[in-house]
């Protein structure tokens, strides 16, 4: 060997130390040892078991510049050498073929980054070039366990015997050249003796038998087709694509079907083993002076119970709606018909009938899962009316309001909805449903402006009454009367009466009633949080790698912040209004239901605390967006486009309206919690810091202005908490934190 190649085949500079040499050996042993061990491709693995061969003459001629001779490999036959070289059988389809191909290109493409020398990338690439002509050689070859070969020597074997004489075996005279003269009178030739061939006679024999049975084979296909076809059957032919296509998608189908219908039932069990756990919880607590066991099961049981409860109520209210509307359906029924009956007519080879019977199938199936959707978006919007409801009376009986016209039109709307979903009507009662939600937040800010109006006439009468009195005490230091200090403590016990009559004039009203009820519970459990890079190539330096994360449960708004629900919280004097002009939604006409966007940090959690609530940890926020199964988009791993988020498209911001939309426009893009809006529309805020260590606070999910790329649940930005945009909003979580948010 040369000394530049064996310095080569170390990846080393000629020169090199023998230190350097030993170590650069014992390391390319040691990965040629691995790559030999993992790859799959024998043309690969023998390319490196000869560049392992080498290494030893590699570093014996770097130490000692000689060059001792490498035994060659002994030569197998090409075409079996083909075969093994894609890790085949002799004889393999053309599509296993293709894709042992495709998959040792891709393996050859990885190591070839990989390698850590000059000469080892030569390697790859002679290993590729030899898979190259593999597959051209298999890719070539006939069906057939022996390649043809059977057929072509048949063929030889006809061809010799005909234009042959019989005799021995010789062996082939070399090449001649034959001149051919033209004779002026030529004479008739001899008239030679014709040889007998038996096994002329014998092909005659069989062209006779092929011509007669393919003429009556014609004769019955022209008086009985039906008859000839149903001998297709027993034929081994490969079923035809369109039937193969038209089977998959429905079978694809019918899976899902069964899959929603056992995550329907786990989802009613789950709930009822969590409520049964807190009332075990309940019946074992210590009760404290009032009974209730507060100080011994925890300060929120009270609301976290009424949530599982109502969460179980909501489960099995989809489980038994489902099951007796849509899993014990005509479409279902008909759907599984059609399937046995399109496998009959497959096994009939009647493939055109049983296409068609497929094609039937997938139109009942989608029905039924098209049903099952709007069954949970039905049942998710009675749950939000409920909660409305709820906020509604609460504020109404602490207040001492009755029902006036909205919250009555809001509940006739319940009733008429339920009615609906009893009968089965899903499409139907979402809308009755949305109005009724609609109504009792009407009401419940109607109540909200006249409860506060009356607390400012209460502040008012307490500083007229405060002037008064003090007005009172000094005119009767002034003027001394016999029944002074009588009168004094007189007007004193009154006034005292009166402010303690005044003083709290409506109960007041909690958080919990001031927020709007739409929480969707997080189980707790690990999830993949960061960047997967088995299904995204491109995950960048601003995310985390992918790796297991633990989250406690807790429970997320199912929407975005609203304008709306934003301008109670001014109202009531505590949030600062956020800032307006621009793509601003405080302030624009027909913005109520859009993100309230264009506020700070700061603004966000008062908010949430106010409606007594929190902001997510980014750890929250992702799982919520992304469930447990690592995907990319809270969709599933699909690209994102303007079906599923409200995102920059084309150069078109907001998908063309040049602003945000209503929140949950996007009934697509939902999580796999349900959560709408968990990619596009606005950016979150969370509550965690920004590891580059200046006060940033860390933003996720995407906005109107960011394209598909940023659509991706692993996304995240990093803003200064005083920073107001137009692309950034929010929306709260309650329960404890115990994330790792970086917070004092």
């Amino acid at each position: 060997m040369e000394l530049k190649r064996a310095f080569d085949t170390l990846g080393l500079e000629p020169g090199a130390s023998t230190e350097d040499i030993e170590a650069a050996y014992r390391r390319l042993c040691d990965d040629f040892d691995a790559r030999i061990g993992r790859v799959t491709s024998l043309a690969l693995r023998d390319r490196y078991a000869a560049a392992r061969g080498e290494l030893e003459s590699a570093r014996t001629a770097a130490l000692e510049a000689a060059s001792p001779s490498v035994d060659s490999a002994p030569a197998e036959d090409p075409a079996a050498r083909a075969w093994a070289v894609l890790g085949l059988e002799v004889g393999a389809s053309s599509l296993e073929v293709a894709s042992a191909y495709v998959s040792l290109c891709e393996e050859l493409d990885r190591e070839l980054e990989s390698a850590p020398t000059e000469a080892l990338r030569r390697r790859c690439l002679e290993a590729r070039a030899e898979i190259e002509g593999a597959y051209q050689t298999c890719a070539a070859a006939p069906l057939g366990g022996d390649g043809g070969a059977g057929v072509a020597r048949y063929e030889t074997q006809v061809s010799e015997e005909a234009f042959e004489p019989s005799a021995p075996a010789q062996p082939a005279p070399a090449p001649r050249t034959i001149q051919i003269i033209a004779d002026p009178n030529p004479e008739p030739p001899a008239r030679r003796k014709r040889r007998r061939r038996p096994w002329r006679r014998a092909f005659a024999a069989v062209a006779m038998v092929i011509f007669v049975a393919g003429g009556a084979v014609g004769a019955a296909w022209w008086s009985d087709p039906e008859w000839v076809m149903s001998f297709k059957r027993y034929l081994p032919l490969p079923p035809a694509p369109e039937l193969v296509e038209a089977q998959t998608g429905a079978e694809y189908l019918r899976r899902r079907v069964a899959e929603e219908r056992r995550d329907i039932e786990q989802r009613a069990e789950r709930t009822a083993a969590r409520l049964e756990a807190l009332q075990a919880d309940a019946a074992t607590a210590t009760p404290t002076g009032d009974g209730l066991g507060e100080a011994s099961i925890g300060p929120g049981f009270g609301i976290e119970f009424e949530q599982a409860a109502a969460r179980a109520e909501l489960a099995r209210h989809l489980h038994e709606l489902t099951e007796r509307h849509i899993f014990s359906s005509s479409a279902l029924a008909e759907a599984f018909g059609h399937m046995e009956l399109a496998s009959e007519l497959s096994a009939a080879s009647e493939t055109d009938r049983a296409v068609a019977a497929y094609a039937e199938a997938r139109a009942h199936l989608e029905a039924t899962l098209e049903s099952l959707d709007e069954a949970e978006s039905a049942l998710g919007a009675r749950f939000e009316a409920i909660d409305a409801r709820g906020a509604w009376l609460a504020l109404a009986a602490s207040a001492g309001f009755e029902a006036g016209d909205t919250a009555l039109e809001g509940g006739q709307r319940l009733v008429a909805a339920d009615e609906l979903l009893e009968a089965g009507n899903f499409a139907g009662a979402i809308p009755e449903l949305r109005r009724a939600s609609q109504h009792f937040r009407t009401a419940l800010d109607e109540a909200r402006r006249v409860l506060a109006s009356r607390r400012e006439a209460f502040e008012a009468q307490q500083q007229s009454l405060a002037g008064e009195t003090q007005t009172g005490t000094r005119e009767a230091s002034d003027t001394p009367r016999d029944d002074g200090p009588e009168t004094a403590s007189n007007a004193t016990g009154d006034g005292s009466r009166r402010s303690r009559a005044d003083a709290d004039p409506l109960p007041a009203v909690s958080a919990s009633d001031r927020a709007e009820v739409k929480l969707v519970t997080i189980p707790a459990g690990s999830f993949l949080y960061g960047c997967n890079g088995i299904v995204d190539l491109q995950c960048p330096d601003s995310e985390a790698p992918g790796r297991r994360a633990d989250v406690a449960a807790f429970g997320i708004d199912r929407t975005e912040v609203r304008v709306s629900e934003f301008r109670t919280c001014v109202e009531a004097g505590v949030c600062q209004p956020p800032a307006r002009g621009g793509s601003c939604n405080w302030g624009a006409i027909g913005r109520d239901e859009h993100p309230v966007n264009c506020v700070d940090w700061d603004q966000a959690a008062t908010y949430c605390a106010w409606v007594g609530k929190r902001l997510p940890a980014e750890e929250e926020w992702e799982k919520a967006a992304r469930g447990t199964d690592g995907r990319t988009y809270p969709w599933g791993d699909e690209s994102a486009s303007c079906d599923v988020a409200i995102m920059a498209s084309g150069g078109d911001p907001g998908c063309g309206s040049s602003s945000t939309a209503p929140v949950g426009s996007r009934e697509g893009g939902r999580s796999p919690y349900g959560l709408f809006d968990m990619a596009g529309n606005v950016l979150e805020w969370t509550v965690s810091l920004h590891e580059s260590g200046n006060g940033s606070r860390v933003l996720r999910g995407g906005s109107w202005l960011n394209g598909p790329r940023s659509m991706r649940s692993s996304h995240r930005e990093a803003a200064s908490p005083s920073l107001r945009h137009e692309a950034i909003g929010f929306r709260c979580v309650q329960g404890a934190l115990v994330a790792d948010t970086g917070t004092p």
